[in-house]
């Protein structure tokens, strides 16, 4: 349990937010007033309670996690943040299944996830279910680099592997940028098919 929260601390860190800042990360994916958002695999809220300030109070931030010990991290960080707790809706879920309403996020990200996730396509199936067509898929991820913190080497996705599977997954990367040092950000939209 220790462990748990040792690492809920240094994933809401200074240091972290030193080499991966989430406002600048935010602000590069296009994120503006009144949206709705789903932060998919929210940890203990490092992308969410930001994301919650840019969408303002007229918008909704979905942050959806698996590990109850991270939400419970989560909800003590909206009670110390400014945050209207209303804005942020906590789903205790896997990422292939989230709940959340049909065609009705503007946004998606997934930070740090894309290559955990075992079933991509149960995972991308979900993704398509909750966006609107015109919804932007941000896919934040470590660079396949030999680094400090982070997953093992063998298990990150380079950014032309991330493209590949976005790709395949039926996403077009609109925007590929540096996220800091150890990480890269891809924006994608929905790929429309052309009527035949």
């Amino acid at each position: 349990m220790e462990h748990h929260i040792d690492r809920v601390k240094f994933l809401m860190s200074e240091e972290r937010k030193q080499w991966h800042n989430p406002q600048t990360i935010l602000t590069e994916a296009g994120i503006t007033k009144g949206m709705t958002i789903a932060d998919l695999g929210s940890g203990p809220g490092f992308f969410t309670i930001p994301m919650a300030q840019m969408t303002g109070e007229k918008g909704l931030v979905y942050a959806v996690d698996s590990n109850q010990t991270m939400l419970n991290g989560l909800k003590e960080n909206i009670a110390r943040s400014e945050v209207n707790p209303r804005i942020i809706k906590i789903v205790n879920s896997d990422v292939c299944h989230t709940g959340i309403p049909e065609e009705s996020v503007d946004l998606v990200l997934f930070a740090n996830v894309l290559h955990e996730v075992e079933d991509r396509e149960a995972f991308f199936r979900e993704v398509k279910r909750i966006s609107k067509l015109s919804a932007f898929i941000v896919d934040v991820d470590w660079k396949k680099v030999q680094t400090e913190h982070g997953p093992p080497f063998k298990e990150r996705l380079s950014e032309d592997e991330a493209n590949r599977v976005l790709s395949e997954s039926g996403f077009t990367v609109v925007k590929q940028t540096d996220a800091g040092p150890y990480h890269y950000e891809l924006i994608a939209k929905l790929s429309l098919k052309p009527h035949s």
